[in-house]
């Protein structure tokens, strides 16, 4: 039987295709097990992308969805806690009002007025909170802060009480000036807008609405109360601490009278809280599924990679322990 062997060139080019392709083996390999991608991606695909451009194209869009979702949670949020925040002092400063008022002598009447002063600032800093350059509680003009100072309030009641000699005078100013459409409150002391925010996109279809203002009824009456005692520290009625006293009154049961307009305001907010945060979870549920999916068509079996790297690996070594040995035999071994 006659044998059909390799001369020396041919056996040398087929050694060097297959050391070539061994390396190039172990270079395919090595990446997937480093980066844990399939290493031709087209190949593996069959040059048919359009699943993957799918995917990556709905990640974005998830993506963009996820940074509108965080915006919408922290306006969200921080407007819950500055309700909070109002509520506690509104709640707090209605019982010392209503105490003072009981008491009737001037020291308490007093140090009520000064509370309320202070509690009144505080309310009115909250209200112009901003986010990053937007504000809170202006409605669609988050570019203007939603009231004038404290104390520009304060001076402007000051003057349109000035002259009165009884609490239900100043009341009615006060009520008048806060509450009227041609009021102070509105011609002076607000300065967002009446047109509600733009609602936060949460998804495709779904989108939610956090456009509580300063504007707000129950806004305006609890300011209506906390100014109604603060006026008590600005001197007004000095003459007469029994007047004074009646003021204080009538501020507390104001206050006491807006606690659940609050409380429904931030029922409201944490009604829109719940949405974003479902919003939310289904936003991450959905992400998880087109990574995994993603992942299907990208990555590359790591035990399957892992187990071809070590195969390749003993292969080359073979190649390169068989070439030494060759590159040794000399004639004068076999004479």
């Amino acid at each position: 039987m006659s044998v059909i062997s390799f001369g020396d060139m041919a056996t040398s080019i087929r050694n060097m295709r297959v050391t070539t392709q061994t390396k190039l083996d172990l270079e395919k390999y090595g990446s997937e097990v480093a980066s844990g991608e399939k290493y031709d991606l087209s190949a593996s695909v069959s040059g048919d992308f359009s699943p993957l451009a799918s995917i990556e194209r709905s990640l974005r869009t998830l993506q963009s969805y996820d940074l509108a979702i965080k915006e919408a949670d922290l306006f969200a949020t921080t407007v819950q806690s500055s309700l909070g925040s109002i509520s506690e002092h509104v709640e707090e400063l209605s019982s010392v009002l209503l105490t003072a008022s009981t008491n009737g002598d001037a020291t308490s009447v007093s140090v009520a007025g000064t509370d309320a002063r202070t509690r009144f600032d505080a309310v009115v800093s909250t209200l112009n909170t901003r986010i990053g350059n937007r504000s809170l509680f202006s409605g669609a003009a988050t570019g203007e802060t939603a009231l004038i100072s404290a104390d520009e309030i304060m001076n402007d009641l000051v003057a349109a009480v000035a002259g009165s000699s009884s609490f239900s005078d100043v009341e009615a100013i006060v009520d008048d000036w806060f509450m009227s459409s041609s009021g102070g409150f509105e011609m002076i002391a607000y300065q967002g807008s009446d047109i509600a925010l733009s609602p936060f996109a949460l998804g495709e279809h779904e989108t939610v609405r956090v456009d509580f203002s300063a504007n707000d009824a129950s806004i305006r009456e609890t300011l209506k109360g906390l100014a109604l005692a603060a006026l008590v520290d600005e001197g007004v009625l000095e003459g007469s601490v029994s007047e004074q006293s009646s003021l204080l009154q009538s501020a507390g049961e104001t206050l006491m009278g807006v606690q659940a307009g609050l409380a429904d305001l931030r029922a409201q907010v944490g009604a829109v809280e719940a949405r974003i945060e479902e919003a939310s979870l289904s936003n991450s549920a959905m992400t998880f599924s087109y990574e995994t999916a993603k992942s299907e068509i990208v990555s590359a079996d790591a035990y399957e990679t892992a187990s071809m790297l070590t195969q390749t690996e003993t292969q080359l070594q073979l190649i390169y322990t068989l070439t030494a040995r060759m590159s040794r035999l000399s004639l004068s071994d076999y004479i």
